[in-house]
């Protein structure tokens, strides 16, 4: 307890110092993440197995969240009256999977505070703190690149020595890893390859508003060759449709486009014959019962869903029903696990909430490209596999990038001229900034400075919010 409270003191310093510049106390609580896997966080609190084992990124958010409701109190009012509609599902879900939990006591507290309470409010005190501040945005947006940046060295350089290289003890522990069954599959510093995996699909198509194209194309080829390393299927899938994407949707001449093109084609030359892509063949050609694991899941599920549509059996209590079904892995699914866990009903509530968010502020924003994206494919990707149903990092990374999305929402449309085209592409006649977009405005890089005042955000909150 002692380690907890020098922790403790050491989070409520950095919320205090930084209480006028939350978003880097919010950033520090993303880099932790990042550098701690939650199997690792004992080394900075000194907790182990206990019922408040929260990981300690999990810890500064908390106090970050408090501080900030000292002293800037009227912020965190106006995000709790403007999303009123998005603070009321979540708190139900909450309060509802608490509830159960406690009824059933089934456990589950460190699930509850690491991927659902703590990182919905990180996007309280984000939204609150981000309302029409680009700077914002780019702190929050740059320290997940950084971090996710981080787990893909870490990935990489683990590949070239065929070690874990850090907490290794910690990894030693889990049932499911094995040095020898992982070989070449490496996480970084992530809790598991999957995690990884989501990681670097969020963080590419979050990289597409890095503004200088050299930076945003290295950060994308960074978190592909994470990727392919995790041999994630729907990883490789997902982060190949984002560099796609990239290539063609990035404004810049067409001599960039031709090399950035020729440099990708020849990276995806070289991996063709390297082991790399050979074990994610290897993956689709023999997924080593997976596929058939969460044909199973969801069998069971359909069979037996009328049992927990208005409740559930407790967080974390879909580990022991699948186990007692006969399955031999987890329903794989973080839907299926959270309906399980609280009953269909909330577990509805809680995702459809997400992609509300979604809906409601990023299709309806133009302000910074890639963040939008970034939100709905940590949003998606999270239901394939058991992403926020044990402790790890998706949860914050999902819910940073929501708050991500809430504050591009608010921020003012740039009245730039747009980036002229290549020379192949130039229109024979001069466009107005007004004639680029029907909105009257291009989409802007997070990295281009506020142009005009900041516009005034509506205070009453549509339905779908």
């Amino acid at each position: 307890m002692v380690q907890l409270a020098a922790w403790l003191v050491l989070c409520l310093a950095i919320a205090w110092l930084l209480r006028n510049r939350v978003a880097y106390a919010i950033a520090v609580a993303i880099v932790v993440w990042a550098a701690v896997p939650a199997l690792g966080g004992h080394h900075l609190t000194g907790l182990s197995g206990s019922g408040i084992a929260f990981h300690p990124a999990t810890w500064l958010v908390l106090l970050t969240f408090v501080v900030q409701l000292v002293t800037n109190p009227l912020a965190i009012a106006r995000v709790l009256g403007r999303h009123y509609l998005v603070v009321l599902s979540v708190l139900v879900f909450i309060a509802g999977a608490f509830i159960t939990s406690r009824f059933t006591a089934s456990g589950g507290t460190r699930l509850l505070m690491d991927q659902i309470v703590a990182p919905f409010l990180l996007w309280l005190v984000v939204v609150a703190a981000g309302e029409g501040r680009r700077e914002v945005l780019k702190v929050v947006r740059n320290a997940v690149l950084l971090g996710v940046a981080f787990q893909s060295v870490m990935a990489l350089l683990q590949l070239a020595f065929d070690d874990v290289l850090l907490y290794a003890n910690d990894y030693a522990q889990l049932d499911w890893f094995t040095p020898e069954q992982f070989h070449q599959r490496w996480m970084g510093t992530a809790d598991s390859p999957l995690v990884l995996s989501m990681a670097a699909c969020v963080a590419a198509a979050l990289a597409l508003s890095v503004r200088l194209p050299v930076w945003r194309f290295t950060l994308v080829g960074l978190y592909a060759s994470a990727a392919v390393i995790t041999q994630s299927r729907t990883g490789v899938i997902v982060i190949g449709l984002v560099v796609v994407y990239a290539i063609i949707r990035s404004r810049m001449a067409l001599w960039s486009r031709a090399l950035a093109s020729i440099a990708v084609a020849g990276i995806a030359f070289y991996l063709l014959g390297s082991t790399l892509v050979a074990g994610v063949a290897g993956r689709f050609a023999n997924d080593t019962g997976s596929t058939n694991a969460r044909v199973l899941a969801f069998r069971f599920v359909a069979d037996h869903w009328t049992e927990f549509l208005l409740t559930g059996q407790g967080l974390i209590s879909s580990y022991t029903i699948a186990r007692n079904a006969g399955l031999e892995t987890s329903l794989e699914n973080s839907f299926l696990m959270y309906a399980i866990d609280t009953g269909f009903l909330l577990a509805t509530l809680y995702f459809g909430t997400q992609v509300v968010i979604v809906a409601r502020y990023g299709l309806a924003q133009l302000s910074v490209r890639g963040v939008t994206l970034a939100a709905g494919i940590g949003v998606l990707m999270q239901h394939s596999f058991s992403a926020v149903a044990f402790a790890n990092q998706s949860g914050t990374l999902i819910w940073a990038c929501l708050a991500l999305v809430v504050v591009a929402w608010s921020l003012p449309l740039s009245n730039q001229p747009p980036v002229p085209l290549a020379t192949s592409q130039r229109p024979r006649r001069h466009l107005r900034p007004t004639d680029a977009h029907p909105s009257g405005a291009q989409p802007a890089d997070t990295d281009q400075p506020n142009v005009g005042a900041p516009a005034a955000v509506s205070a009453a909150t549509s339905s779908g919010s």
